[in-house]
């Protein structure tokens, strides 16, 4: 039986979503990454992967020494 079926948390596509935010949270809290998942903080993902190569460069650019 695949884990999937057999774990009554990971049967519906919602409660699987919720319980990866859970473990990435706290999983990143453990390593002093708590940002990300600061209340009312929303999601910045950039819209293409252009837009996310571009933000890498600028935060290289900015931290450069």
């Amino acid at each position: 039986m695949v884990l999937k079926q057999s774990n009554r948390y990971l049967k519906s596509a919602e409660s699987r979503k919720a319980a990866l935010r859970i473990s990435a949270q706290t999983s990143s809290a453990v390593e002093g990454i708590r940002a990300p998942f600061a209340k009312d903080k929303h999601s910045d993902a950039p819209a293409s992967i252009e837009a996310f190569i571009a933000h890498w460069k600028r935060r290289l650019a900015a931290t450069a020494r």
